[in-house]
């Protein structure tokens, strides 16, 4: 079995873009990453979501439910959409165990797919039929966020196939800035900061990017997702595509397949 993991970019406006025909480098990014995914015939056997839109204070949450539904938890983009895939109790249940040993408060939660979830599933897996494990994000420890990405690089599966940790690439996300249209005069070093992190260093290492950085760019997961790599130990990820528009910042980056 493998595990890939990928920063995924998941804006609604990327479903207005795709709807309207409209040529966006995110778009082709997505696309060519799919191919790559499928190329091998490799069987994508589930997806553990790492998304900023379920965050938690003091605890990790799994939600473990055998059937999930998606929530519109976004609006004024003009697209709605709905994944109500399968889960896997038994992944689910794994991880959960795993983290309670290893001394990480974990426990059961109810959220199903949020759109940082369900907007990359469209691209990666439009039939929504893979089995997903939502896991919610730690507020206040990024300790915990290592602690997983060390747990999941060390899971026991069977079989053949995939498992994709699908993570938030929109790394910056400053919505005062969006809303008055300000230029965010950081954000071009802050995002080739985070490039050369992500595809060029040895190690990523989060503890890199200045925390006045991190403030003003005021991504959604506030980088908790290098946490989360720095434990899984990839490092050297392909950058198939970015975008940077006012006070945002998204990236489609990708890491070689791990063997669990």
């Amino acid at each position: 079995m493998e595990l890939v993991a990928l920063l995924a970019p998941h804006t609604p406006d990327l479903l207005g873009s795709y709807n309207a025909g409209t040529d966006r480098p995110l778009l082709n990014a997505y696309r060519d990453f799919h191919s790559w995914l499928t190329k091998d015939h490799i069987p994508l056997r589930a997806i553990i979501a790492f998304s900023p839109g379920w965050q938690t204070r003091n605890i990790l949450l799994i939600d473990e439910r055998p059937e999930l539904e998606s929530s519109v938890d976004y609006s004024g983009f003009g697209v709605e959409l709905r994944f109500d895939p399968p889960g896997d109790p038994t992944m689910a249940a794994q991880i959960k165990a795993r983290l309670r040993m290893a001394g990480i408060p974990a426990g059961i939660g109810i959220h199903g797919i949020d759109h940082a979830v369900s907007v990359p599933l469209f691209f990666l897996n439009p039939e929504g039929n893979v089995p997903v494990v939502p896991i919610s994000q730690p507020l206040n420890h990024t300790r915990y966020a290592r602690v997983l990405g060390e747990i999941l690089g060390n899971l026991r599966t069977d079989g053949y196939g995939r498992i994709l940790v699908l993570m938030s690439g929109v790394l910056a996300q400053n919505e005062k800035m969006m809303a008055k249209g300000i230029q965010n005069d950081q954000l071009d070093p802050y995002a080739d900061l985070l490039i050369r992190i992500l595809t060029k260093d040895p190690v990523i290492d989060p503890l890199l990017v200045p925390r006045e950085w991190i403030d003003r760019a005021d991504p959604p997961g506030r980088l908790r997702e290098l946490h989360l790599l720095s434990g899984l130990g990839v490092s050297r990820g392909r950058l198939w595509g970015w975008e940077r528009a006012l006070g945002i910042a998204q990236f489609l980056v990708g890491f070689d397949p791990v063997e669990i």
